[in-house]
């Protein structure tokens, strides 16, 4: 404690009721969570037993198990409190309580991919014809679910659009139920569902979580919201901790209103703001303040920070992203020679995963190491997939999606009728497989491939007896002798070899844990699916390279110097953010949060031209540049404008009254760039404009506001 500050103090000592902390990018926020929750059992004496802490990924709650571990007098105090992400938590619970829904306590957790293809294959059998894809589908299922649709919108009238998601939205669960399988959202809305309808285990954990503490609070969706409203309804002892300019995951469903409206849900909160910034120079923290200004859905703060005031925001405009991508190669280079920082203290940051492939090359060229966040995962390659469906099953048969991967592996040609076949006699897929001989003419399958089969299941219930002792290790290595003996041409061995060296230290580091962890292959089928949809990056960077991701992925990182580039409209801020004021907005809070990752030195780039998407568009400068005030900017280079300071004017100088609009007159527009006033039409109303790279255009002076150069 002797570490905080006097308003650190009192956040930490306000104990009962609703509380929400603000607090600003890099104003210490989980010091002030593990300080209190440390507090709370030493100093006051609440049992720890009582204390529920979330997270929103692994990372941070691993964070906050170690501060905590480490400011604990009692070790055993620390073991009982309950520390993790909404998904671990809530799974947990889940488990412990499926019986009450009807499902088994083994379900597997479906990915995406998995989602996907059972989503395909309702479409095939239902016969449907639509223009969305499964992905598309997938993802309104998801956003129906986070928005407890049919738990609070039962008697809702639906046009035919959305009946045919009802439709498919059905049998979906029908099918993940009959497979005894959960995707990622299903974890909070069937967790929902047993608060919902059982008030007893509502009230059971009510009971235990006295005291609820929440990090990251804006990134909630509803169905959090939910959640953690029934879990406090009876104590209202919630902490909750979080920066609404900072909610950049509304693609997701997370809902800003959430914070921004937690004075109304909570009557009598106590709201706090944490504003001092350790993290960023003076001009950093300055500049990002003015930028956010511009929202106006939004908790007032002021950020500020006793740092440095360091170096102006570098703005550098490139005639293409050839020439913004050398630029940035360039400067790292340069920066690193100057500082002797080293080179996993930069980061590149950009809107769109597309933008990464020219500055890769720019890299390469000047043989600078990077690392990219976010590229295509490893576990969707083919041969991860099998020797993960194949783990699956051993845990769960009735898994239909793992199990049908599987039977290709077998014999392609039969799935088809296999999947067929027990639709018909109403039975799960291992109970066809199992019972192969009874059904070898019908399915019409020569004697090798029953045998193959045969030989198959015997494998899988041999691996089932063995998993219940083995640990999860000595389990996958066997299935990997198996999908090497059936299939080792197909199969890269290096891959299985990485997976295997991941399970065993999955294993190393459960048997270190004081209870003995979970060693099975069950257990770490749970950490791994729920800790690669939790983190925003699954890869930890601990070389010494450049990082390269998307402003998204960003987020709770920071850099000493960072790069963030393709800062134009249509790319950043998104041309699909246009559609209103609240998209704007959240494009500007993940500005906001790009700008907010750099520690002493920014550097703001855009292209005058950029090939995207195989088309070559020309660009105007993103409005975030336009919004940054001149004090805190320093512009180094426009090569398409004959004098260097057109631009710079354009962005600071107010906008001129039209009275001074003559003809011979220089002029810049916002959309079309720099121009000459040929002749003034109708009145003075409309001016005739020459522009440079537009041509000629008809300006309505009246609402097309001009900056005068002359």
């Amino acid at each position: 404690m002797d570490s905080l500050n006097c308003y650190q103090r009192k956040i930490i000592e306000t104990i009962n009721g609703p509380i929400l902390v603000i607090a600003g990018a890099g104003s210490g926020k989980t010091r002030v969570i593990t300080h209190r929750i440390v507090h709370m059992i030493q100093n006051i004496g609440i049992s720890p037993y009582n204390i529920l802490a979330l997270t929103f990924t692994k990372k941070a709650a691993e964070e906050m198990k170690n501060r905590i571990s480490n400011m604990m007098i009692n070790q055993n105090n620390f073991d009982q409190i309950t520390i993790g992400t909404f998904h671990s938590i809530f799974s947990n619970i889940l488990r412990k309580e499926s019986h009450w829904l009807g499902f088994k306590s083994n379900y597997t957790i479906y990915d995406h991919k998995d989602s996907e293809n059972v989503i395909k294959k309702i479409l095939n059998d239902i016969n449907i014809d639509t223009f969305l894809t499964p992905k598309e589908i997938r993802k309104k299922i998801s956003e129906r679910k986070n928005n407890l649709y049919y738990l609070y919108n039962k008697k809702k009238s639906e046009d035919k659009k959305s009946e045919f998601f009802t439709k498919i939205y059905e049998i979906y669960t029908k099918r993940c139920f009959k497979a005894n399988a959960l995707d990622f959202d299903d974890i909070l809305l069937y967790t929902n569902h047993l608060f919902f309808y059982f008030s007893n285990i509502l009230k059971k954990y009510q009971k235990k979580f006295k005291y609820i503490l929440i990090d990251e609070y804006q990134d909630t969706n509803f169905s959090q919201y939910i959640l953690i409203k029934k879990l406090v309804s009876q104590h209202k002892n919630l902490f909750v901790v979080g920066d609404d300019a900072q909610s950049i995951y509304a693609f997701r469903g997370a809902d800003i209103s959430n914070i921004l409206n937690f004075h109304l849900d909570y009557n009598n909160a106590k709201i706090f703001r944490l504003e001092q910034n350790y993290r960023s120079t003076n001009h950093i923290v300055q500049a990002s303040n003015n930028i956010i200004s511009f929202n106006k859905n939004q908790i007032s703060k002021k950020i500020w920070t006793n740092n440095e005031k360091g170096e102006k925001i570098k703005i550098y405009c490139a005639s293409s992203e050839i020439e913004e991508a050398q630029y940035i190669a360039s400067s790292i280079l340069s920066i690193k020679k100057e500082t002797n920082l080293k080179y996993k203290s930069f980061a590149i940051l950009y809107r769109a995963n597309i933008q990464s492939h020219i500055i890769e090359y720019s890299l390469k060229k000047k043989n600078i190491p990077y690392h990219i966040y976010g590229s295509i995962s490893f576990e969707k390659r083919k041969e991860i997939r099998d020797f993960l469906a194949f783990l699956r099953i051993i845990v769960n048969p009735n898994d239909e999606e793992s199990l049908l991967r599987i039977i290709k592996i077998v014999n392609k040609k039969v799935v088809k009728n296999i999947l067929s076949l027990s639709i018909k006699k109403e039975t799960i897929i291992y109970n066809i497989i199992k019972n192969i001989k009874n059904y070898q003419c019908i399915l019409k399958i020569n004697n090798k491939t029953k045998d193959r089969f045969i030989y198959l299941i015997l494998i899988i219930e041999k691996l089932r007896i063995n998993a219940k002792q083995d640990n999860a290790y000595i389990t996958a290595k066997n299935v990997v002798n198996f999908l090497l003996k059936e299939n080792s041409k197909n199969y890269n061995h290096e891959d299985f070899k990485y997976m295997l060296d991941n399970i065993f230290q999955y294993v190393k580091e459960q048997k270190k844990l004081k209870k003995g962890g979970n060693t099975s292959l069950f257990g770490f089928l749970q950490f791994f699916y729920l800790e690669k949809n939790e983190n925003t990056s699954n890869e930890e960077n601990e070389n010494n390279k450049v990082s390269l991701m998307t402003v998204h992925l960003s987020k709770g990182l920071e850099f000493s110097i960072v790069f963030i580039v393709g800062l134009e409209e249509n790319l950043f801020p998104s041309k699909s953010s246009f559609e209103n004021q609240i998209k704007i907005e959240e494009e500007r809070r993940l500005f906001y949060v790009a700008l907010t990752r750099a520690q002493k030195k920014a550097v703001l780039t855009y292209a005058k031209y950029r090939f995207i998407w195989g088309e070559k568009k020309e660009n105007r400068p993103s409005r975030f540049i336009n919004e940054l005030n001149n004090n805190f900017i320093d512009i180094e280079n426009y090569k398409y404008v004959s004098e260097k300071n057109e631009i710079h004017n354009y962005f600071n100088q107010k906008y001129e009254c039209s009275k001074y609009i003559k003809k011979g007159v220089k002029v810049f527009h916002k959309n079309f760039g720099l121009g000459t006033v040929i002749e003034l039409q109708n009145k003075n109303q409309i001016a005739l404009i020459k522009f440079k790279q537009s041509g000629e255009k008809r300006i309505l002076l009246k609402f097309d506001k001009l900056v005068i150069y002359s």
